[in-house]
């Protein structure tokens, strides 16, 4: 608890400075194939959301919030621990590597005093930067993972800000 005391204590500090704090950090990979135009986005199975709204069915790119167990010495090693697990349990996919230097692509909301900071990660789905693990093929079959060309207007996205992290990561 020691660890939890001490980020509480920080936000403290940061809030009598007025400085913002965020309540969420998330991090999405736009996992690109092979012909670099196609992105890979995974249906919602989850119904609820930080707003409590249903968004099950709806598209989304593969990510996540980082937990406090991703963090270690390096932001290098944050960032790859909380897409190696992200990509595993929403797509059944493997993380090789990171690209070097890492593009992160921002993408911030503030609602209801709450603030959430994303970024958008671009990878390559062709064994440099990410492989297929051993359930992707069942979720891929079952429809839950797809590649979807560049133009996403007619995708049923979670949110306006996922679809601007889309977007930003296909003109990346």
């Amino acid at each position: 608890m020691k660890g939890i005391d001490q980020i509480l204590e920080n936000c403290r500090k940061n809030l009598e400075r007025e400085r913002a704090i965020a309540t969420g950090i998330d991090v999405f990979a736009a996992v690109f194939d092979s012909s670099g135009r196609n992105i890979l986005l995974r249906q919602r199975l989850e119904r609820g959301s930080l707003y409590g709204q249903d968004l099950s069915g709806k598209w989304e790119l593969i990510g996540g919030g980082v937990e406090i167990d991703d963090f270690t010495a390096d932001y290098t090693e944050v960032i790859f621990n909380c897409l190696e697990r992200e990509l595993s349990e929403e797509a059944g996919l493997e993380l090789i590597k990171l690209p070097d230097p890492i593009p992160m692509l921002p993408a911030w909301l503030s609602k209801n005093n709450l603030i959430d900071l994303a970024f958008v990660v671009p990878l390559h789905f062709n064994k440099k930067d990410v492989k297929t693990g051993p359930n992707h093929f069942d979720m891929w079959d079952k429809g839950q993972v797809k590649f979807f060309p560049e133009d996403i207007d007619n995708v049923n996205i979670v949110s306006p800000r996922m679809k601007f992290m889309i977007t930003q990561a296909l003109s990346y």
